[in-house]
């Protein structure tokens, strides 16, 4: 793995410390004599063979090796000079590491470690060493206390690095193998005392000395490996509890994949899962996903790759009539039987996690479908190949009357009267086009519907069953009858000012009029007013549609409404010679929270609606009044006036009333509908007052604010002071 950057200057430090450590024995090198060498050797040797058979304990990324080196060690501190002591180590460690084939880093940090913990150790060692007879107890606890000091550093020296590559807590990986340390050092020290004792005493012995060496290594390996075995069955359990755990999403594949890794153990271990063209590869490090083409041989063959020259060993996710994916395993050496068996174990363990998955996703989606069913506004039920109803929504009993209790198991054809619902579905595909039909209703009257169905087959194979939705007639009806009145009118209203438009710019081009300037002046005001019509019904249109869509914009600001009044009507009437427009009220001082460009629109709206309905000798009446914290425009016409029932209809879209001929009044039935809209966006409200054959008066009313055009507090704080007003 690659190894952050803090850590290879940690082992930088180290190196150069352990290199100082021998830097400062070089001078004691130069006195060795035959005797220093042959003990060198030995040291070297024995350090050899105790790496050799090293018991490794897998810690994450990392391996602790518990050996007999330090036992070798505490004998030689007591027999030789520390420069033999010291390249003893440097020599045998070195050496039995790179026999082992440890990485370079791994080699260079234990070495200069253990070379430093040795130092550390030959320092305290020449301190507190009262005697140097082998035989002297002061001498043994003397190895005791200075070998101590060297493990206390090299087994932190080794948690720390571990740490620092697993990103853990120095004090939880130190309290992990305390035990087995602890344990492990008392006992290496013990046999490196008596060995020492023995080389004084009777050389001969030594050889009796193998049988505990053998058996402390025996315990020590039998020791690790029931750590390693209690750790494996605590991976074991984690692993199951995960794969059981909540399986709202299918991703959460990474805690069980770093436990496999433990477990196996492996460098690496990755699960790719094949849903159709869709493959997900999980990993501890997260997950990533992309898409195949499906007409590939074996798409696993290419999914599952090689990484840094490690053949994956795979088990396959499923069985063999349904293959979901593989788990790859990443490791040098080949699976053993008992690790072949956990792999695929976990592997169908995995295999029925997505298969419950899936099981979720499609329940949860029924749920949802189910929900949406409930509380839709069409009508929906559902039946089942034997022709009885299995579904019944709530909008069904009120298209048609019936309880979904009294619906569920009927026979759909007893119930409404409907025949032959297979063939409305067709060959399984969803009928696009509603069909009409008459239902028989509770109570036995008929009701008008439009049907759509389709056909679904259950994913088991169970009989086609047919979903059914249903809404009645009259609205969708009405609904249709409305956009061909639209189309109708629009086409007709447009019509209207194209035609005189196009008849005087063709005379005019034919030369077939009179074509003095007088005469040229009164086709081009009849042009323009038919243009501003035509201007006025197109703007009516877009505003109309601005308003569905919420797209209105209205700018408020106090405006003074006399003035804006007074202007208004001399425009109108300069468009509109023929009619007189009466002003009242213009002579008060009054000010609206309002937009003039919207409010210029609403009066010049309710001017053209009087304009229609009141004869030409007749004027129409605009006044302005205040009332309470409200302005009052009104506009009054001199028609039949509005029967009561259409009063309620008129700001409608579209609508208009007949008058008493049964024919309707020109216009697309939009401009109340938007005046009533702009007037409530500016915070106000509009209302008719009429009574047949007395015409009828409009009125909307708007906040007033006791504020000048110009004053200089901010939009802002008028239009909340007057919106406050308004609510109070």
């Amino acid at each position: 793995m690659t190894l952050p950057r803090r850590v290879k200057v940690l082992i930088g430090i180290a190196a150069v410390l352990g290199l100082a450590c021998v830097a400062i024995r070089v001078p004691q090198i130069r006195t060795w004599d035959v005797d220093d060498l042959g003990a060198l050797a030995l040291i070297v040797v024995l350090t050899i063979v105790a790496e050799r058979c090293s018991i490794p304990l897998k810690r994450g990324s990392e391996t602790v090796n518990f050996a007999l080196t330090d036992g070798v060690w505490a004998g030689a501190l007591i027999l030789v000079l520390p420069s033999v002591l010291t390249v003893g180590v440097l020599l045998g460690v070195g050496i039995g590491q790179a026999m082992n084939r440890w990485s370079p880093y791994k080699i260079a940090y234990n070495v200069s470690q253990f070379l430093i913990g040795i130092t550390l150790a030959e320092v305290a060692f020449a301190g507190m060493a009262k005697a140097t007879s082998p035989t002297d107890p002061r001498t043994w606890l003397a190895v005791l206390a200075a070998m101590y000091i060297a493990f206390a550093f090299n087994a932190s020296a080794i948690v720390l690095v571990v740490s620092m590559v697993e990103g853990s807590r120095f004090r939880d990986v130190f309290r992990l193998p305390l035990a087995v340390n602890v344990f492990h050092w008392l006992g290496n020290m013990a046999l490196g005392i008596l060995g020492a004792l023995l080389i004084v005493e009777e050389p001969a012995a030594l050889v009796l000395l193998t049988v505990p060496v053998a058996l402390a290594y025996v315990t020590y390996r039998r020791w690790v490996e029931s750590l390693a075995e209690r750790d494996q069955m605590r991976d074991l359990y984690e692993a199951g509890r995960v794969l059981q755990g909540p399986i709202a999403s299918a991703d959460g594949f990474g805690d069980f994949l770093g436990l496999l890794e433990r477990l196996l153990p492996a460098d690496r271990v990755e699960l790719v899962v094949v849903d159709g063209d869709h493959v997900s590869v999980h990993a501890t490090t997260g997950t990533h996903s992309f898409t195949v083409d499906e007409t590939g041989p074996d798409p696993l063959e290419a999914l599952v790759t090689v990484r840094s020259g490690i053949a994956p060993q795979i088990a396959l996710v499923g069985d063999d009539e349904d293959v979901r994916g593989v788990v790859a395993v990443y490791r040098k050496e080949p699976l053993g039987t008992k690790e072949r068996l956990l792999l695929d174990g976990l592997a169908r363990q995995v295999a029925i996690r997505l298969h419950n998955h899936r099981l979720f996703g499609d329940t949860l989606e029924r749920a949802r479908l189910s929900e949406i069913v409930m509380h839709t506004s069409d009508g929906v039920f559902a039946v089942d190949g034997s022709g009885r109803v299995t579904t019944w929504n709530p909008a069904m009993q009120g298209v048609v009357g019936w309880t979904e209790q009294e619906a569920i198991g009927a026979r759909y054809d007893d119930l409404l009267g409907i025949a032959n619902i297979e063939a409305l579905a067709g060959s399984e595909i969803p009928r696009t086009e509603p069909h009409d039909a008459l239902v028989r209703a509770k109570g036995g009257a008929t009701v008008s519907v439009r049907l759509r169905t389709s056909t679904i087959r259950d994913h088991l194979g169970a009989p086609p069953s047919h979903i059914v939705v249903m809404r009645e007639a009259s609205e969708e009806t009405r609904a249709e009858q409305l956009k061909r009145d639209f189309v109708s009118m629009v086409s007709h209203e447009l019509r209207t000012p194209l035609t005189p438009l196009k008849g005087f710019l063709k005379s005019l081009l034919e030369g077939s009029v009179e074509d003095s300037p007088e005469a040229r002046q009164e086709y081009y005001a009849i042009m323009l007013r038919q243009a501003q019509r035509l201007e006025r019904l197109v703007g009516d249109m877009l505003d109309a549609s601005q308003i569905d869509a919420g797209g209105l914009v209205i700018d408020l600001e106090p405006v003074s409404l006399p003035p804006l009044l007074r202007r208004l009507v001399t425009d109108y009437h300069e468009q509109n010679p023929d009619r007189l427009v009466e002003l009242h009220g213009a002579e008060q001082a009054l000010v609206a929270l309002a937009d003039p460009f919207r409010v210029e629109q609403v009066v010049l709206n309710l001017l053209t609606n009087a304009d229609k309905y009141t004869p030409t000798e007749l004027p129409v009446d605009l006044e302005v009044t205040q009332q309470g914290r409200a302005a009052v425009i009104s506009v009054r016409d001199r028609g039949e006036g509005i029967p009561k029932e259409h009063q309620a209809r008129v700001f409608d879209r579209f609508f208009r009333v007949h008058d008493d001929g049964g024919r309707r009044r020109t216009g697309t039935g939009l401009g109340l509908y938007i005046a009533r809209s702009l007037v409530e966006g500016m915070s106000g409200r509009i209302w008719v007052e009429s009574e047949v054959g007395h015409g009828s008066t409009f009125s909307f009313s708007l906040p007033v604010v006791d504020v000048r055009p110009g004053d200089p507090r901010t939009k802002r704080d008028v239009t909340a002071a007057a919106r406050n007003l308004m609510a109070v």
